[in-house]
């Protein structure tokens, strides 16, 4: 296939038309494009998930951020949007189960309705407009009272959707729905319906676009295989995943494709350093074991992560691995005693079991997670098991730059050797780190299932409330569920082993002589609460008592550490943001008390360590060899995250977070993370969204549409021209200032929506509003810019409106227009109707010949059967002669047994056939219309 060729347009060979459709979306995952539906970047792409989605065909979703978004997408060839038709009527019954499934979700503009077919163009295109007219209202009663205005083709999809939703609620229960139930459900589903028209024959209007994406941000220039190849195999893909494929993401699709050849973007260089140890038998002297490396050059910067063998650590390596030090003994000398205190082991409980776990990994790879709340010793517990089980193994911990970048360094770079520990302890800053997950998530499944890695153990350590979020399936109307994906499938692969907050009685009585010996120890068993001597160590009763007594500007700094960390920034966190988002946390009062000093002097006391204890910050030190950051970099100690999270639940940050978040953030992950959570606290902070955009437009767009709520038009114009933003918004912002009465601004937003990317909702919402207000002039000046420019809603009320007046050479020229030069026949087919409705059916079927010249018998064919619906028996014959004319197969086989059935009136038929003379039963087309048949039902075959 050319290059230029599109395999989403070719048809045939065998492709189910809904996998060409998925392939559209899934390349978008890989090229990390938003996809229609969704105001994001994907994360993952669902094919046949019947058991989670009603509508199941291609379910895209993305998971980053506090909650999960999505479109539920249906797909089929052809969609007839009348209520007799079994598949729209199961379309909707779809739709409704979404409803009750997902309600929330979808109220809350989480969850959206997709629904993809290729034609017929006309219904869609109306069901389209429909939605888009729905959404555009604040409510049902807004929408319900701007239809009449919105003209024929809105109102009798409206009603083929209600009545269709109403027939479906009377199935599943004995009394007839009330038509407020039935209004307000068919409005739920059309304010969040996303509707795409994609041709089965010719090349899809998302093709070019994608394959630009693709050649741009993906396929690497060396690669043999170009846009349209790429294409084909991601059909072939999904076709081979299917239903089975669980959540596809980024990382899976770009795995499969360089198996098959395709050179990526982004993909590890030849390996830079190869260790091979080689054993060598020697005449006369025992086996040795040799390792030799052979180093290259490489153009990566910094360091790969420190292997070390386990067997030659010393206890003081433990806190490197980020075991909690322990709190000194008042008695006793700084020197006298070790870097750890003896260990309490609990052999016939958690210990014993974690040290049986971590024996096996000699016997194959496996993810091992400790999960337990703050300072209750799975750190301490896992640097004990690996110390007894695997001596000669190494341990690899990845902490640099950041801990998801240095663990995928190590995946690259080889330095996970067979017989390795790879130490992630919090590895909830590994897994659940934005623009990280799938990639981190992905990159581990590798390695476990990859048997010539292995033997590897993953150790990773983790909260409680993290882990749930990781593991579990989501909760009723948790927002802050993760979702599955990639890191779901992963965490289905653990071992999981609970670390229990406090010692029981007979664990302590075991340990009576060991907590004798140490004076840490005793300390800790004599004042402790409850057995809970892990906490008393690592000093969380000390540190808490700090903060409860801290006041100030002191309280000032950790209340802006804590919001800061609990609204998703990272663990490090800039001096700068402290100081500037502690400013908002000082009360009027304090703030004249305050001297030039009081940050520096305040910090100094928060880092200042007790007992050998850090304070409630310690400051981050990179090791030898790692660059160091532009700025100090501070770290809230884990407990205090952890009272954060809960105390500080529903209290909003001060505004001053915000404002030091756009600017101070440590990296752009951080920004984003921070300007989810002031768009979820709905805060007005227009230079943080603007700087988090480059990584999240959907943050920028909310925020526009906040200020054209408030009715700040202007800068909302500013900030889309600036940023060069879809055409919707400016639509969107056509529309608000139409209804202001700036009916020269709004004309000028909508031209410009319209020349950007085509959007017409904002000239058709102003020339609805200007009709309204009796404005017919400025309505129709509006209306004929739109119809020249390609918009068969406005050509089709243009005609109607010349045929009115009584005008009907220029309604013509218009409607043949928009045929001729627009390819669009709604103009004519109004038009035609209008004249059979007046009689006129020989000029009627003048203009449905012209129809079925330029290649739209289907049309006519879809207006016949609807018309047929509403008993406009007249005009559906006039459709279906005109089509059977061009011999379209629907309209002659309509035709054909039309025919036969007037012939043979005895024959049982659905439809009631009138006898008629045996004179007037010659030809169907010499028939009185008066003769055409009832229709309560569809033929079989239709």
């Amino acid at each position: 296939m050319s290059r230029g060729a599109s395999s989403i347009g070719s048809g045939g060979g065998g492709t189910i038309y809904e996998y060409r459709v998925a392939a559209l979306d899934l390349v978008g995952l890989l090229c990390g494009v938003q996809v229609p539906g969704l105001d994001v970047v994907p994360d993952s792409v669902c094919l046949q998930k019947a058991n989670d989605f009603p509508l199941d065909d291609v379910v895209v979703l993305n998971r980053q951020g506090s909650y999960e978004l999505a479109v539920q997408r249906q797909v089929k060839r052809t969609l007839e949007i009348v209520s007799s038709s079994g598949p729209w009527r199961k379309t909707m019954g779809q739709c409704l189960a979404s409803l009750k499934f997902f309600g929330d979700e979808i109220d809350a503009d989480r969850h959206r309705l997709g629904l993809t077919a290729s034609g017929p163009t006309t219904g869609l295109e109306a069901l389209r407009d429909l939605a888009a007219s729905a959404a555009a209202q604040k409510s049902m009663a807004d929408f319900l009272q701007e239809l009449p205005r919105l003209g024929q083709s809105y109102h009798r999809v409206w009603k083929h959707l209600t009545q269709t939703v109403s027939d479906l609620l009377a199935e599943s229960d004995v009394n007839a729905p009330e038509q407020e139930l039935v209004h307000r459900s068919a409005y739920r589903i059309a304010r969040r319906l996303v509707v795409q028209i994609e041709p089965t024959e010719q090349i899809s209007p998302r093709f070019p676009g994608l394959c630009a994406a693709l050649q741009e941000r993906v396929l690497h220039a060396d690669t043999e295989v170009d846009a349209a190849g790429v294409f084909r195999m991601v059909e072939e893909l999904a076709q081979e995943w299917g239903p089975r494929g669980g959540a596809i993401n980024a990382a899976m699709l770009r795995n499969r494709l360089s198996a098959r050849g395709v050179a990526l973007r982004g993909n590890p260089p030849a390996r830079s350093a190869v260790v091979v140890h080689r054993r060598v038998e020697q005449p006369g002297a025992e086996a040795l074991t040799q390792a030799v490396q052979v180093q290259t050059l490489t153009s990566r910067t910094g360091r790969s992560a420190r292997s070390d063998v386990i067997g030659e650590l010393k206890p003081s390596d433990a806190l490197r691995l980020e075991v909690h030090p322990a709190v000194d003994a008042e008695d006793v000398g700084s020197g006298a005693l070790g870097a750890l205190p003896p260990y309490i082991a609990r052999p016939d409980g958690v210990d014993g079991q974690l040290r049986r776990m971590v024996a096996q990994s000699a016997n194959g790879s496996q993810l091992v997670m400790v999960v337990g709340g703050s300072s209750t010793g799975k750190t301490r517990a896992c640097w004990e098991a690996v110390r007894a089980e695997l001596p000669s193994w190494r341990i690899v911990h990845p902490l640099a730059p950041d801990r998801p970048a240095a663990l995928l360094r190590a995946l690259q770079d080889d330095v996970l050797e067979p017989r390795t520990v790879l130490w992630l302890n919090e590895a909830q800053l590994y897994f659940l780190v934005k623009d990280y997950t799938a990639q981190v998530s992905s990159a581990l499944q590798d390695l476990l299932t990859d048997s010539q890695r292995g033997p590897v153990l993953v150790l990773g350590t983790m909260w409680p409330t993290y882990w749930n979020h990781l593991a579990d399936d989501p909760a009723e109307g948790d927002e802050l569920h993760d979702g599955m994906g990639a890191v779901h499938q992963l965490a289905n692969l653990a071992l999981t082993i609970t670390m229990p907050p406090a010692f029981n009685v007979r664990e302590l009585v075991d340990a009576a002589a060991l907590v004798a010996s140490d004076p840490r120890l005793r300390l800790a068993r004599s004042r402790a609460t409850s057995g809970r001597i892990t906490q008393f160590l690592a000093g969380a009763p000390h540190l808490v008592r700090r903060y409860e007594q801290s006041d100030g500007a002191a309280r000032a700094i950790l209340h802006a550490a804590m919001d800061a960390r609990r609204c998703g920034h990272g663990p490090l966190l800039t001096e700068e943001l402290l100081r500037t988002a502690a400013e908002g946390y000082i009360d009027e009062a304090t703030w004249h008390t305050l001297d030039e000093g009081w940050f520096t002097s305040s910090l100094a006391e928060l880092l200042k360590p007790r007992r050998k204890l850090p304070g409630p910050l310690t400051r981050y030190r990179p090791r030898p060899g790692e660059p160091s950051p532009d700025s100090p970099l501070y770290q809230l100690a884990d407990i205090l995250h952890e009272k954060g999270r809960t105390t500080r639940k529903g209290k909003p940050p001060a505004s001053s977070l915000w404002e030091a978040a756009a600017t101070h953030s440590r990296t752009d992950a951080d920004m984003r993370e921070l300007a989810e959570a002031a768009r979820a606290h709905q805060a007005d902070c227009e230079a943080l969204y603007v700087r988090a955009s480059g990584g999240d437009v959907s943050l920028l767009t909310w925020f526009i549409r906040r200020l054209i709520a408030l009715g700040q038009f202007r800068r909302a114009e500013e900030l889309i021209e600036e940023r060069y933003l879809s055409g919707l918004l400016l639509g969107e912002l056509s529309a608000a200032v139409g209804l202001s009465g700036q009916y020269g601004d709004s004309e000028r937003l909508a031209r410009r929506a319209f020349t950007i990317s085509g959007n017409r909702q904002g000239h058709r919402r102003l020339a609805h509003h200007l009709l309204s207000l009796g404005m017919r002039r400025d309505a129709t000046r509006v209306y004929s810019w739109a119809a020249d420019h390609g918009d068969p809603s406005a050509a089709r009320w243009l005609a109607g409106h010349y045929e009115a007046q009584g005008d009907r050479i220029t309604a013509d020229r218009l409607a043949c227009a928009a045929l001729t030069e627009h390819g669009s026949p709604a103009a004519l087919l109004a038009l035609a109707q209008f004249r059979v409705a007046a009689g006129e059916v020989t000029d009627a079927a003048r203009l449905c010949k012209i129809i079925a010249d330029h290649g739209h018998a289907d049309a006519l064919v879809a207006r016949a059967r609807e018309r047929s619906d509403h008993r406009d028996h007249a005009a559906a014959l006039c459709f279906y002669r005109a089509a059977a004319a061009v011999e379209h197969p629907k309209a002659l086989e309509w035709m054909s047994w039309r025919c036969d059935g007037q012939a043979t009136t005895s024959a049982p038929r659905t439809w009631h056939t009138p006898q008629r003379p045996a004179a007037t039963a010659t030809p169907c087309t010499a028939w009185p219309i008066s003769d055409l048949p009832r229709a309560t039902s569809r033929t079989p075959n239709d």
